[in-house]
């Protein structure tokens, strides 16, 4: 069973990577607070050094005595980790997202699946090839580097929810964060655990 571990891992890997690829991965939400809008929209309407009029002072009056409690959303973000790299392209930044997906995707998934077909292949020829070309495409592969800058964008959100009077921002990370997190932890788990397993047989056939 101890043999075959690195093998279900890489499999529960991949399970993970699909919901990790496609639900949500961070909410990102601006809310502006009701009664500081009105303020601002007071002070636009109604500058301090404009010569208002007797209905316009009223107005100013009425407008400033008003208590509206709540805060109202002027945007919000929700995006997968794909719809993020389509939206990225859509949008004429073809180099980023494109990055995006090879580097944090199609990279780490490939060398999964080189790995797996070395499991399954008899041959040692065969089974050296995948794993040197599995070993050139390790130092290649960022998806946790990937995983590190949503934690960073995150962080950086959050801290500066209040740095702005009126706009607040707050950042939420989504299910899809989680089972992208998941899927890089068991890969890397994996991965070692496989490559302990093949030193030892080497090892082995040296003795």
């Amino acid at each position: 069973m101890k043999k075959y571990l690195p093998l279900l891992l890489f499999v529960l890997a991949i399970i993970f990577l699909i919901p990790g690829l496609t639900q949500p991965l961070l909410t990102i939400t601006a809310t502006v607070d009701k009664q500081k809008m009105l303020g601002l929209a007071t002070t636009s309407l109604f500058p301090p050094d404009q010569n208002n009029n007797f209905v316009q002072n009223m107005l100013q009056s009425v407008l400033q005595q008003l208590q509206i409690d709540g805060d109202v959303v002027v945007f919000e973000s929700t995006r997968s980790l794909l719809q993020t790299m389509n939206e990225l392209i859509s949008h004429n930044h073809e180099i980023v997202g494109l990055l995006i997906g090879l580097f944090g995707v199609i990279i780490p998934l490939t060398k999964i699946i080189l790995t797996l077909t070395s499991l399954l292949l008899r041959a040692p020829e065969d089974k050296s090839l995948m794993l040197k070309i599995s070993s050139l495409l390790s130092k290649w592969s960022m998806s946790d580097v990937f995983m590190m800058a949503v934690i960073v964008a995150f962080l950086a959100i959050n801290a500066n929810e209040n740095s702005i009077e009126t706009v607040r921002m707050n950042a939420e990370l989504g299910p899809g964060f989680y089972y992208f997190a998941a899927y890089c932890l068991i890969a890397i788990a994996a991965g070692q655990l496989f490559e302990k397993q093949t030193d030892l047989i080497k090892l082995s056939h040296l003795q």
